[in-house]
């Protein structure tokens, strides 16, 4: 199987991510599907589609991009434990419950955020979980060189880019000129950008 057919079924689910995420598609949905159920269908139709693309990943046809070496594999082993370090950490920030979906299958309500967090790792980078992300991807391009995961990591990298630009603009309406200021002091995914002045 060709990696195209990868490449294409990424995109769409991308796209297909972005889209049940996005404010108005939500509004018009809890029409068909309570706010109570839909954090958790969000989440399991995610998941299931995910399976599906690692699943294709397996089955397409992948060309080595360079000869693979045990050098390369530990200086990819680096990035991938920061960025699991990184992500375990960020996740504490987030309640399991309502990051699942549970704790709004429980209440019938959505969770609402009256405090923008600047400290710990947000006063790092403003997406402290993407970048976790990224450290991780990047790191498993190095270990396993191939066309296929270099297609993978290439537009996950831009989805992640579009998808924090887009999850600002749903930040800045919440809490306006703090968040403006947080912009413009923390960096959004590269933490060595600038120094920080949040502590």
């Amino acid at each position: 199987m060709h990696t195209l057919y990868f490449i294409i079924a990424l995109i769409a689910y991308y796209i297909l991510h972005s889209f049940l995420a996005a404010n108005g598609v939500k509004a018009g949905l809890h029409k068909v599907l309570s706010q109570r159920y839909y954090r958790l269908a969000y989440n399991i139709v995610a998941g299931v589609l995910l399976v599906g693309i690692i699943i294709l990943y397996f089955l397409v046809e992948k060309t080595p991009l360079w000869e693979s070496n045990f050098l390369l594999q530990l200086l990819g082993a680096i990035p991938i434990v920061m960025g699991i370090s990184w992500a375990t950490q960020a996740m504490k920030r987030y309640d399991l419950g309502e990051f699942l979906g549970t704790e709004q299958l429980r209440t019938g309500q959505q969770p609402k955020h009256t405090k923008l967090i600047v400290r710990g790792l947000n006063g790092k980078v403003r997406h402290p979980l993407y970048y976790g992300n990224l450290l991780i991807i990047w790191g498993v391009l190095l270990v396993f060189p191939t066309d296929a995961m270099f297609a993978f990591t290439l537009i996950s990298t831009i989805y992640l880019i579009i998808g924090s630009r887009l999850e600002e603009e749903k930040l800045v309406t919440q809490f306006g000129e703090a968040y403006r200021k947080y912009q413009r002091e923390v960096p959004m995914l590269l933490p060595f950008r600038f120094r920080s002045r949040y502590r």
